[in-house]
């Protein structure tokens, strides 16, 4: 497997990802391709299999602090450990001296999981946060 900064050129594969794992998706491609063309704080990462991409996630940074706004597998590549070693790949990649804020759904106990086993602390909750009314946790990894 390989995690390598996304392109332009994978568009296609992070949507189709984005609209296979979220019942209601937040990306459209427009707002990715301003992502990739405009932005100076967001960054998208890919983790691929055999030169296919099966996973991605977005950061937004300023300064000593990121945001994950999404970390995504797709389906058939879910439960195999690969969105937890996609996650721990971007920590070891981060400078020292940041903090990782993220929103999880409430009821992704899955994700959840991951996050406390990467040592992410829950820090507070959103309420409503999701576009089906869902609550988010907050969370924060302190390197």
């Amino acid at each position: 497997m390989n995690i390598r900064k996304g392109v332009i050129c994978d568009l296609t594969s992070i949507i189709n990802i984005e609209k296979a794992v979220y019942n209601k998706p937040y990306w459209n491609v427009a707002m990715l391709k301003k992502l990739f063309i405009d932005s100076v704080i967001e960054t998208v990462w890919v983790i691929e299999n055999q030169k296919k991409i099966i996973g991605f996630l977005i950061e937004q940074r300023c300064d000593n602090e990121i945001n994950l706004l999404n970390v995504a597998i797709d389906r058939p590549f879910q439960n195999k450990g690969i969105g937890k070693k996609l996650i721990n790949h971007y920590l070891d990649l981060i400078s020292g001296n940041c903090s990782v804020f993220l929103e999880v759904n409430k009821t992704n106990i899955i994700a959840r999981k991951i996050y406390a086993d990467l040592n992410f602390k829950n820090i507070g909750m959103r309420k409503n946060y999701y576009n089906d009314g869902c609550d988010a946790l907050l969370m924060k990894y302190t390197k």
